[in-house]
């Protein structure tokens, strides 16, 4: 039987390493919008405990202690707004990346189904082509029984 072959193997390989490149590049995105949202999570912890703080503390402080608390709260404020739209940036990026690893994804897919039904294809007739051989053969010999048993000799 002969060996399946198919012709756009070098396409489905490139298709192949593009989607590869294109996950690594998915995963880069995605693990720097984590980190942007964990520098956001330690602002809020940060202000939390501020907030606590003041909240336990606050007859306990001086003037000056207590303005340098509320200043820090307040650039801890600016700054998760600031790490808010760092992070909307970041989702940007992540989704348009998602998008473009979808787009390969798909690109590859048709053609690892068109190499599937080809490899179909390609076993059907073979089995046909064989099956074909195999009642040639059958015919031959029965040709040969039939014409010996009406001709002894």
């Amino acid at each position: 039987m002969p060996k399946f072959d198919f012709r756009l193997e070098p396409v489905l390989g490139h298709r192949k390493r593009l989607e590869d490149q294109q996950q690594v590049v998915f995963a880069a995105a995605l693990a720097d919008l984590k980190a942007a949202e964990a520098v956001r999570d330690g602002y809020l912890a940060k202000r939390r405990e501020m907030h606590d703080r003041l909240r336990r503390h606050h007859g306990e402080m001086d003037g000056v202690e207590l303005r340098a608390t509320y200043a820090h709260c307040d650039f801890l404020e600016r700054s998760i707004v600031a790490q808010l739209s760092v992070i909307r940036d970041k989702v940007a990026v992540v989704d348009r990346e998602r998008f473009e690893l979808v787009a390969k994804s798909k690109d590859k897919k048709i053609l690892e189904v068109l190499k599937e039904r080809r490899r179909e294809t390609f076993e059907a007739e073979a089995s046909a082509a064989e099956q074909q051989e195999g009642d040639e053969t059958n015919a031959r010999r029965y040709d040969r029984a039939i014409t010996t048993w009406e001709n002894p000799s």
